[in-house]
């Protein structure tokens, strides 16, 4: 029974999935891409009409016979809310955007605080609720370590020890996805700037005046590793106590020569086809620096490709998206081979 079930959510999924891409389809060309029956598609496309997932367009031109009846995807069935919580310095923002399956950006905004607690959390994500009726699934970055929906180590004390997961899910009644800023944005960035046959990728944040960590991809899936300590480059043994690592960033020699051991050392034990380094910090002259000292020390033929980002805003968002567009497939996702 379990696996008829899972099997209706594949070929559910698969019909969607040709309806998103193609913009609309009929029975035959649905079945024809798909590899589905006619009658399967027919029964399925029931079930999503009715639900209002997929909406019937005009009817397809005719060639003699009868003419067929048109379907596509309509985007605005569900609505997401993508937020994240982040410190940079001394600053601490509530990212929110809310978004249409197909990705469309409804409504955005950014909240800046002295402090950041429950009280602004609830707040946001009740206000979001009330204005878009429509909303199924919240999907929110934090810089903590996140395991099984329980907050670790994070940069906000209110959350540390706080089932975070579980508590929105029976506040709000809606799908939930927290994850670790980084391996959002690592995911983000592998999505959007990448082959998708990239074997690995390892993403490394510098966060203003705080700790670093590291998102990495495998596969095309995010490392979490036995307890979702996979990427805590902090605790890497490299002379540098996790307490003094974000007061030596204003030190170019100091702070590259770290940075470089940090990169050979993923580089050693992930051997990630891209490397890729964000943070304010990196300046012209440390970034030449870095790949100086990387350049040097790895051993020829593995030198690893690094590429330096800014800010991780772009592709934190990003990867908030597919997380959140995952949770509303049954959590899984189809690969085109």
């Amino acid at each position: 029974m379990a696996n008829t079930v899972r099997i209706r959510q594949i070929n559910t999924e698969l019909i969607r999935s040709v309806l998103r891409q193609s913009g609309y389809g009929t029975k035959k060309s649905i079945a024809r891409t798909t590899g589905l029956s006619i009658a399967t598609c027919g029964n399925i496309l029931k079930e999503l009409l009715d639900s209002g997932e997929v909406l019937e367009m005009d009817l397809a031109d005719s060639t003699g016979g009868r003419p067929s009846r048109r379907f596509v995807y309509n985007q605005d069935y569900a609505h997401l809310l993508l937020m994240y919580l982040r410190q940079e310095g001394t600053e601490k923002i509530i990212y929110s955007s809310v978004i249409n399956m197909g990705g469309k950006v409804l409504h955005e905004e950014r909240s800046c605080f002295t402090e950041i607690s429950l009280v602004e959390v609830n707040y946001l994500i009740d206000t979001f609720c009330s204005s878009f009726p429509r909303l199924k699934v919240i999907g929110i970055g934090v810089p903590a370590l996140v395991n099984k929906g329980i907050i670790g180590l994070c940069d906000f004390d209110f959350l540390i020890g706080f089932p975070f997961a579980e508590y929105l899910r029976k506040r709000t009644d809606r799908e939930i996805v927290i994850e670790n800023d980084v391996n959002c944005t690592a995911i983000g960035y592998f999505r959007a700037n990448t082959d998708q046959n990239t074997e690995s990728l390892a993403y490394i944040y510098y966060p203003k005046e705080g700790n670093p960590g590291a998102g990495i991809v495998v596969n095309g899936s995010i490392l979490q590793g036995n307890s979702n300590f996979a990427g805590e480059v902090s605790y890497l043994p490299l002379g540098v106590p996790a307490d003094l690592q974000r007061k030596i960033q204003g030190d170019k020699g100091r702070f590259s020569y770290y940075v470089a051991k940090t990169v050979l050392s993923v580089n050693a034990i992930i051997n990630p086809g891209t490397i890729v380094l964000s943070g304010y910090s990196f300046t012209p002259e440390i970034r030449e620096l870095v790949l100086q000292r990387v350049t040097e020390e790895a051993p020829a033929g593995h030198v690893p490709g690094l590429i330096f980002q800014e800010d991780i805003h772009d592709s934190y968002v990003e990867g908030l998206k597919f997380l959140a567009l995952k949770k509303m497939s049954c959590e899984f996702e189809l690969v085109r081979k």
